[in-house]
């Protein structure tokens, strides 16, 4: 009969902070003690504020200095020295482990995988996930252009993560928390090894298991049924994993010769489908109830490494949740002094085992790059002639400058669309908004691609007149479309549609603008927005129709939907645009009435109007006729898709600021008032090099920054400017053509609105 307790067993259990969000030391200290009672448990962390220290499950502990001060040789040959005197280490940070697994010339006693799997189980790829009945979600690496990540996070519509290698991921819901995030992160954990990977929808999950030598041991299933604010699980059920994952399982394990416990965790998507997004190399903080279950995860590893038979573990529960308790301080290891009301270091908050400290130790001790420099724009050819021809003049800056070629190529996209029009009893037209910019140049140029002049006031009513419209081609919405007075139209406009149902009513007691098609502006259901009439409630629905039933009978009946694309993200557009049409189908059907015109807008991303909503505007309109057999007109407004590219801002260094850690920040005479958009979008940025080419600057953490005396009045932080840049050199600001033209104000120039003067 096996001896149950052949000879005095140690086990160093490391990362035991048990808070918000837990570190898993002391469910395994805790499986331990319950296997093997007479067990010397001695628990490892790096901070007196890593509360699971104060439990009594631990017969010792073992505070080291903070990761930042510590002699990681000395550390490293402690670890040894204990490992040699026959004791085991179950260590509980992915870094550490990490750090372990390279610095430990012996690690057989410790419950850790080698570097080769941990190489292979990295995020965000998690190669060795290869086999098992699981697809990575779609993830973009940080360090690619930021018109490159700004791309991917509008075609997953905003629900995207940024994650770190190893720890943190942010959600990022647009541009602005995006570059938050980055600095964020990449200052934290010392890395600019960042992705962004899309959300998945559905049931988080994981998988436990435990293995020694190739072998695997033993593995759980869980299921997350609540968790914290921070995503942590806070109750669950463990269950047994399925056959087929099991195996699959089992063969990666030995492929990666794999000891020590491990995690593997995953997004159960509603079509039933399996997302990984993380393999960790240690047990998971839940890991004692498994042992709840029937499966001491832990115990079978000490087990494996032939100290000793664990005791029965009898099945509780396959459920279980957690509780907060209060438990006494060693005298030993007395809480640290009361934190200060100003003290924002934040230590000890999220990790009071140090492991941003960690990962800033071991990204020093590795072969250092210069800077990393994200790849910039590519200089098409007709931006190429337009730079020559209009940037490189000489001209006084900051300037607003027109791209002729660059502006040709957009509206001849849309005329060949009209031009390919089929036929059929449905027209399609384009509506160029005048709001993104009423230059004239611009306006000229939609006339003569056939499109129409969307205005949202009539002083643009007016001005699209002026530059050749007539009130046939306009189109007008807004919610205060008929300010200010003045003369009208001189005829029927195209379609007018209100912004509200306070609005049509005032339009049917006073009179309505003289249009073709009459209509309302509908505001879906399933996101927030000041404009339009909301559909939310049987009340609302029924009032709309009221309105709408109450037209003159010979009037035609018109619908328009508008929210910006690239805030929602063209998948997402699409599905809205869908759900409208729906609306549009059941508001005909109760008014008694056609829906003769349907308008919908827009704010597309240039690229995305290119790549996504050309492409489908045959499928669009067949979708809308099909559901509304009276339709005749079909409008899409792209926004400031047509616009944006159409203008860039020339601006001349006047200083360049070099900081001794290598940063540098070049003032330049452009202001946030020249570039109003600057922080809500990329926007490219070229200069001419030497040797007299254009070419794209890189990104990286250099700032361009404005002239005036506005702490917000930064054009771009995510630059790696030139090294010989100097005071004296222009840079060229693109995508400057839509709302930074419209947008920009007068600010530090001395000057004031016409109105005042």
């Amino acid at each position: 009969m096996a001896q149950r307790f052949p000879q005095a067993l140690t086990c160093y259990v490391s990362g035991v902070h048990s808070g918000p969000n837990p570190s898993p030391g002391l469910g395994v200290a805790r499986s331990l003690r319950q296997a093997f009672p007479h067990a010397r448990l001695v628990a490892v962390d790096y901070s007196v504020e890593s509360s699971g220290l104060h439990s009594e499950v631990f017969d010792e502990v073992w505070v080291q200095r903070p990761w930042k001060e510590m002699r990681l040789p000395v550390y490293q040959a402690a670890i040894q020295a204990v490992l040699d005197g026959g004791a085991l280490w179950f260590p509980g940070q992915d870094l550490e482990v990490e750090w372990m697994a390279g610095a430990l010339p012996d690690p057989a006693r410790a419950m850790l995988p080698g570097l080769a799997a941990l190489e292979r189980v990295a995020k965000p790829a998690i190669f060795a996930s290869e086999g098992l009945p699981v697809s990575i979600p779609e993830w973009i690496g940080a360090d690619r252009s930021d018109w490159d990540l700004h791309a991917f996070c509008r075609e997953h519509g905003w629900r995207v993560w940024l994650k770190g290698p190893n720890y943190e991921a942010m959600k990022v819901r647009d541009w602005p928390s995006f570059r938050h995030g980055r600095d964020f992160l990449s200052e934290l954990w010392g890395t600019e090894q960042l992705f962004v990977q899309r959300h998945v929808v559905g049931a988080e999950e994981s998988v436990a298991f435990c293995a020694y030598r190739g072998e695997l041991l033993d593995c759980v299933h869980m299921t997350k049924h609540t968790q914290t604010a921070e995503g942590k699980t806070w109750a669950g059920a463990v269950n047994e994993v399925e056959p087929g994952f099991a195996e699959a399982l089992r063969a990666r394990i030995a492929e990666l010769n794999w000891t020590g416990g491990g995690e593997l965790e995953y997004v159960r998507a509603l079509d039933g489908t399996l997302h990984l997004i993380d393999w960790n190399p240690r047990f998971p903080a839940w890991i004692h109830a498994a042992s709840f279950a029937g499966h001491n995860l832990p115990a079978l590893l000490v087990e494996a490494a032939g100290m000793g038979t664990p005791q029965p573990v009898p099945f509780q529960t396959n459920q279980f949740t957690r509780i907060v308790l209060e438990v006494p301080v060693r005298n030993t290891h007395p809480l640290p002094a009361v934190r200060q009301a100003n003290d924002q270091s934040g230590v000890g908050s999220k990790h009071p085992s140090g492991m941003t400290e960690l990962s800033r130790r071991l990204r020093e001790n590795r072969p250092r790059e210069d800077e990393p420099v994200r790849p910039g724009p590519v200089v098409v050819p007709a931006m190429a002639s337009d730079l020559e021809e209009v940037a490189g003049n000489g001209a006084a800056t900051p300037r607003r400058m027109f791209l002729p070629r660059t502006s040709r190529e957009r509206f001849a996209q849309v005329e060949a669309v009209l031009d390919a029009q089929p036929g059929g009893t449905v027209e399609v037209g384009f509506g160029y908004s005048v709001k993104t910019n009423p230059h004239p140049t611009l306006l000229a140029l939609a006339d003569q691609a056939g499109m129409f002049a969307e205005v949202i006031s009539s002083a643009e009513m007016r001005r699209a007149l002026e530059f050749g419209f007539p009130p046939e081609r306009i189109i007008m919405n807004g919610p205060a479309s008929q300010w200010p007075d003045g003369p009208g139209a001189g005829g029927p406009l195209m379609a007018a549609f209100a912004d509200s149902p306070q609005a049509f009513e005032r339009w049917m007691c006073h009179g309505p603008p003289e249009a073709r098609y009459l209509g309302i502006r509908l505001r879906p259901v399933t996101f927030e927005s000041r404009f339009g009439s909301g559909l939310g409630s049987v009340e609302r629905f029924a009032h709309i129709v009221k309105l709408l039933k109450a037209m003159p009978a010979e009037q035609e009946m018109g619908l328009h939907f508008h929210f910006a694309s690239d805030v929602l993200g063209p998948a997402r557009w699409r599905e809205v645009f869908e759900g409208v049409v729906h609306w549009a189908a059941a508001i005909e059907q109760s008014v008694g009435r056609g829906v003769r015109c349907l308008d919908m807008g827009g704010g597309y991303f240039p690229d995305d109007f290119d790549r996504e909503l050309l492409p489908r505007i045959g499928a669009m309109t067949a979708s809308a006729s099909a559901m509304l057999p009276e339709l005749e007109r079909f409008f899409l407004e792209p926004g400031k898709a047509m616009a944006q590219p159409s203008m860039a801002l020339a601006t001349t260094v006047l200083e360049v600021r070099r900081g001794s850690d290598g940063a540098v920040e070049a003032v330049v005479d452009a202001a946030i008032s020249d570039l109003p958009m600057a922080p809500f979008y990329p926007h490219r940025v070229y200069r001419r090099t030497r040797q007299g080419e254009w070419e794209g600057v890189g990104g990286g953490s250099d700032r361009l920054v404005g002239r005036i005396c506005m702490e917000t009045d930064i054009l771009a932080s995510d630059l790696k400017l030139p090294e010989e840049l100097k005071a004296g050199d222009r840079l060229v600001i693109g995508d400057a053509g839509a709302y930074d033209a419209s947008m920009a104000y007068n600010f530090g120039r001395g000057l004031l609105e016409d109105a005042c003067c």
